[in-house]
């Protein structure tokens, strides 16, 4: 039975430790290193209370080691770490205790028989299949944990955690003299009161976070398409551009010749000034690049890619489009690879800008199964060193700032069938995303 009590207290802290983790975001941390702190923590916190008596520590002991922990890994600011801590421990403690309760009255009622230690056989089982069940759900806590960060729920339902730890305080068996009263006057009372608190808690968080992601979706799609509208107008003002020229070409073409023909220099010269020369503005090159993303086949690529194009030829920047050949699908999900570009585009151009050359340079190709984007820009200074431009929040343009790479980083190692490099030669800067036809691992996109 000790066995099973101490697995007991080692699953109870490694499940807290483990929805902390989730609910933070600091997914780098391994496994085995909260299970060691788990261990840790139970056999400090036995003796802590042990020595004091004071049952309370139970829960200020556990919400001030998750705190050290989010600081530790820097997993955001101090009011998000305490809110994470108190969420965690509120709703890890109502699950578990909930399940257990259930399962052991089940139990009870079961013919099986009754020994010493099936209370703890049953807890160890329960506390087994709650972490299978965040186990299975880490995604979906994790996103919640990402969503909470930003929400306009974090105030309202951090005074909902905060008063559910007092409740769980007082119903934890205090030993101080007010909590105790409080837990023999209402201990039952507030004990249904938490749980159906953490219920509609949990609730409020689900549908908030369904309606918010629909809403997201929905100004996404918006957004995209308002991009490809204005790319389709630039290209039939650039189309009918072309069409006056050619109208105008074979006049031209005729009045030159005549000047030819009667060898009047006055004639080729009013010819070449009133018309030749202002339609170079026609066929500028620079204009002519946004045309060459009518080789990309995907709508919201080439939506994207025009969009920073087009504010690229508005900063003034020398551009170059490399797309030899229709591109006609992704080797990775077609948003990963919009969020990757944007970031890459937006980088560059920001670089570009400060540069004396002001050049941009946009590929994409595919080559024996492999797909390459590849975005340079010219730069003056010395970039930093390559390896901590992927860092979080690691950036040379002040705070709050740093964290397009470190995304970026994150995506590739979520599509393991994609690389991206980073070189520097020459006064250019080059990143180059490399998209592997992994057809055991990656599905095409299209």
């Amino acid at each position: 039975m000790l066995f099973y009590n101490l697995l007991g207290y080692v699953l109870i802290g490694f499940g807290h430790f483990y929805l902390f983790q989730l609910l933070v975001g600091a997914t780098q941390v391994s496994k085995r290193f909260y299970a060691l702190i788990s261990m840790l923590f139970t056999v400090l916190l036995s003796m802590l209370i042990g020595y004091s008596g004071f049952i309370e520590l139970n829960i200020v002991a556990l919400i001030g080691f998750l705190m050290i922990l989010g600081w530790l890994t820097k997993a955001g600011t101090s009011i998000q770490i305490l809110y994470f801590a108190m969420l965690s421990v509120v709703l890890y403690s109502v699950i578990k205790n909930g399940l257990f309760t259930l399962v052991y009255t089940v139990y009870l009622d079961s013919p099986f028989p009754y020994y010493s230690w099936t209370s703890s056989v049953l807890l160890v089982g329960t506390l087994l299949v709650v972490l299978l069940l965040m186990y299975g759900a880490r995604r979906k806590i994790y996103l919640t944990g990402q969503y909470l960060r930003t929400s306009k729920l974090f105030i309202p339902t951090f005074i909902i955690i905060s008063i559910c730890t007092v409740f769980l305080l007082i119903i934890n068996f205090p030993t101080v003299r007010v909590l105790a009263n409080l837990h023999e006057l209402y201990g039952e009372a507030l004990y249904i009161g938490l749980t159906i608190i953490s219920i509609v808690l949990m609730l409020m968080i689900s549908m908030n976070m369904y309606r918010s992601r629909a809403q997201l979706i929905e100004r996404h799609e918006k957004k995209m398409h308002e991009q490809l509208m204005d790319y389709v107008t630039k290209l039939e003002f650039m189309h009918d551009e072309l069409a006056t020229f050619r109208h105008d070409y074979m006049n031209l073409m005729l009045s030159m010749g005549e000047a030819v023909r009667t060898e009047d220099v006055q004639q080729m010269k009013q010819i070449y000034e009133g018309i030749i020369a202002p339609t170079t503005a026609i066929v500028n090159h620079q204009q002519l690049e946004l045309t060459k993303l009518s080789r990309v086949m995907i709508p919201e690529v080439k939506a994207v890619l025009s969009v920073k194009i087009v504010t690229a030829q508005q900063r003034k920047l020398t551009i170059t489009i490399d797309i030899p050949e229709p591109m006609e699908e992704l080797y990775m999900p077609t948003e990963a690879f919009i969020r990757i570009v944007s970031i890459l585009v937006d980088n560059a151009i920001e670089a570009a800008e400060k540069s004396t050359e002001r050049s941009l340079y946009i590929a994409l190709f595919t080559v024996d199964g492999t797909q390459y984007c590849i975005v340079k820009n010219s730069i003056d200074a010395s970039p930093p060193a390559l390896g901590e431009l992927y860092a979080k929040s690691y950036s040379t343009k002040g705070i709050e700032r740093g964290l397009g790479l470190y995304s970026i980083k994150r995506i590739t190692n979520q599509h393991p069938n994609s690389t991206l490099s980073t070189a520097v030669e020459q006064q250019v800067f080059e990143q180059k995303l490399i998209m592997k036809n992994n057809h055991s691992g990656m599905k095409k996109n299209r």
